[in-house]
């Protein structure tokens, strides 16, 4: 007879709720760590640390464990490790959130908005990451080395979405931020012609003003991501109204 479990650690509830889990399977399967170790071809003492809480187990850990224990709990597993690495790392919790892409303004606001999908994403492993990205050759490991740590941006559109696919992005918002970063890098001028020729697209066919240009020191959106305009010299009350259009319509694009 084996010695007993040391009791799950929950000094981080995260970390705890997650090793209880893991328990709870095997349990129900009826496995030992050894049975449980020949089915993952892990070891018995890596599983038994995956169970503990006193550290996040490795992603494709969690994922052996569940499968092997009969694979019903895979994706509830996946979401709990999901938990406790974001709470672990504890980077996420001072990122600020994105705001929509189309209201991006420039390289810094979309390579801070790269890392802050990395660190939602779990931050996993760069090989891993890479894996889930397509591969080496969408996505070399030390491209994505630089980018979640915001020493550069992707080099093309087709590495922008591959990073996003790895952060777990799909379908619509995958076009809008491959979008926002080619006419972000693609752009001469600056962040805020961009925002001007988001304006002017909206004012196509409008009745009234057909060109709005912003001063450098107005802002769009808050600190939130909000939509935000602010009334200045050049603005007029048709200004705002052709402005607010522009947030119904962005915001209209992605809900």
């Amino acid at each position: 007879m084996g010695r007993p479990e040391l009791p799950v650690d929950h000094t981080l509830p995260e970390r705890g709720e997650l090793a209880a889990a893991l328990r709870r399977i095997r349990t129900l399967a009826g496995l030992s760590y050894d049975e449980l170790a020949d089915r993952t071809g892990l070891s018995a003492a890596t599983l038994k640390r995956a169970a503990w809480g006193k550290t996040v187990p490795a992603e494709e850990t969690v994922i052996a464990f569940a499968a092997a224990c009969g694979g019903d709990s895979v994706d509830v597993l996946r979401r709990l490790w999901l938990n406790a690495r974001i709470a672990d790392r504890g980077r996420l919790v001072q990122l600020r959130k994105p705001a929509l892409p189309q209201f991006i303004d420039g390289r810094r606001e979309l390579s801070a908005a790269l890392e802050y999908f990395y660190e939602a994403a779990g931050a996993p492993s760069l090989r891993h990451f890479v894996a889930l990205a397509g591969g080496a050759h969408l996505l070399p490991v030390s491209s994505a080395a630089r980018i979640v740590k915001r020493q550069a941006l992707p080099v093309s559109r087709q590495q922008m979405v591959a990073f996003l696919t790895a952060c777990g992005l799909t379908g619509q918002p995958l076009d809008l931020w491959g979008d926002a970063f080619e006419e972000i890098t693609q752009n001469p001028d600056g962040p805020y012609s961009r925002l001007n020729a988001l304006f002017e697209k909206v004012t196509e066919g409008v009745e009234g003003p057909r060109r709005l240009r912003l001063s450098e020191h107005h802002r769009v959106v808050d600190s939130r991501g909000n939509p935000r305009f602010v009334l200045g010299a050049r603005w007029t009350a048709a200004d705002m109204t052709v402005a607010r259009n522009l947030a119904a319509h962005s915001a209209a694009s992605v809900g």
